[in-house]
């Protein structure tokens, strides 16, 4: 009943790739607006970051050579679509996930990558960017996969990351799993745990 019900019925799906690479992929983030063709990044539970500048034909790895490449969230800076964010450490545990190193930033489109710090979360599945502020991050962090941690929760950056205030924390067990801004008022934030 709901898929007949659904706008989307007739809509048929094609696939982009890539191709037997990455294994699982964990977020996918596209470009807005579009410009002369649509730039996709995807992010593979254990094979870091991909881009496609021209709709999918061609793909390329941006972010091969870090400490992780098992990758929770890649993420958009509203703003400014170059600036983009990396949450390292796959959130969907299971005995084949891998954890992360933290949080990487790039301000060159995936050119060039800076380690931003949180390595001790070891898995971070959502980061949301402030839309008209860049330099205002907010991570997501679930922590070790089967042990208890202090490094959960939701941890907030005023200075592009640069230094990380823990704004929400639960316990030693309950990490932070999803995170989402509210669309009119950025000072609005919610998480589950």
């Amino acid at each position: 009943f709901l898929k007949e019900q659904s706008l989307f019925k007739n809509l048929s799906w094609q696939f982009l790739g890539p191709t037997n690479i990455s294994g699982r992929m964990t977020d996918v983030e596209v470009v807005a607006p579009k410009g002369k063709n649509y730039t996709i990044y995807v992010a593979g539970a254990s094979g870091g970051v991909w881009r496609t500048q021209n709709e999918g034909t061609t793909w390329e790895p941006i972010f091969e050579h870090a400490a992780s490449t098992s990758i929770g969230d890649v993420t958009l800076a509203p703003l400014n679509p170059d600036i983009i964010w990396v949450g390292t450490g796959e959130a969907n545990i299971f005995r084949s996930s891998m954890a992360g190193a933290g949080v990487y930033k790039s301000t060159d489109a995936g050119m060039s990558w800076q380690h931003m710090g949180l390595a001790g979360t070891h898995t971070i599945p959502r980061i949301a960017i402030h839309p008209q502020n860049p330099d205002i991050v907010y991570v997501a962090a679930s922590g070790h996969e089967w042990t208890d941690n202090p490094q959960r929760g939701v941890y907030k950056s005023t200075d592009g990351g640069a230094t990380w205030e823990k704004v929400l924390f639960i316990d030693d067990k309950t990490g932070a799993i999803d995170l989402v801004m509210h669309p009119t008022d950025p000072n609005t934030l919610y998480a589950a745990t």
